[in-house]
């Protein structure tokens, strides 16, 4: 018998009885028979909720069996291919690499290989799939050509408020002139 029916039950018995409610023993009596009712209800509320949760358990543990079951058989596919099969994808892969080179790369962070596209030497930097540390990329040429490249400064001259442009070494002979009106440019270089 459920703990409802068992309470309802309880409750008839009391009611039947003809308890005095005006009587302490009549009214501990009632209180008693209400609160097993009540409990009873909250018991019935918890386990239907507790079933519940056990079907979503035992359907999630269903689903992670099958992707499970995917997973490692796709392993197992790479593991053991067929040598027909084995040269297409060296092929394939032949085709992709001929049409766009990869660049290895070793992790700052991490140490390990990062194989860098030209998209990634575009963007100037790449994401190494070991530790997922973001780092910079260039090739070694434009490293160098940057190194190369005279550092310019862009000066305003006060008299003409006009801007040139000026490499450090003749900001740094001595005091220039301005192209436009040729007075001389009295400035301090000073680092941000």
């Amino acid at each position: 018998m459920e703990l409802n029916k068992k309470a309802a039950y309880l409750q008839g018995l009391v009611d039947g009885l003809g308890v005095d409610e005006s009587t302490k023993e009549g009214k501990i009596i009632k209180a008693m028979a209400a609160l097993l009712g009540e409990m009873a209800d909250a018991i019935a509320a918890m386990d239907e909720d507790l079933t519940q949760a056990y079907d979503q358990i035992n359907d999630l543990s269903e689903e992670l069996e099958d992707l499970e079951a995917d997973l490692y058989e796709d392993d197992e596919d790479d593991e053991e291919p067929e040598e027909e099969e084995e040269d297409t994808e060296e092929d394939d892969n032949d085709d992709d690499i001929a049409s766009e080179p990869f660049y290895e790369v070793a992790c700052p962070n991490c140490g390990e290989t990062v194989y860098v596209s030209e998209d990634d030497l575009d963007a100037g930097e790449a994401n190494c799939a070991h530790c997922g540390v973001t780092f910079e990329v260039a090739l070694e040429g434009e490293e160098d050509e940057a190194k190369d490249a005279p550092v310019q400064y862009e000066v305003t001259c006060p008299a003409c408020g006009k801007t040139a442009v000026f490499e450090e070494d003749e900001l740094l002979d001595g005091a220039p002139k301005c192209p436009n009106c040729g007075k001389p440019l009295d400035f301090e270089v000073t680092e941000e």
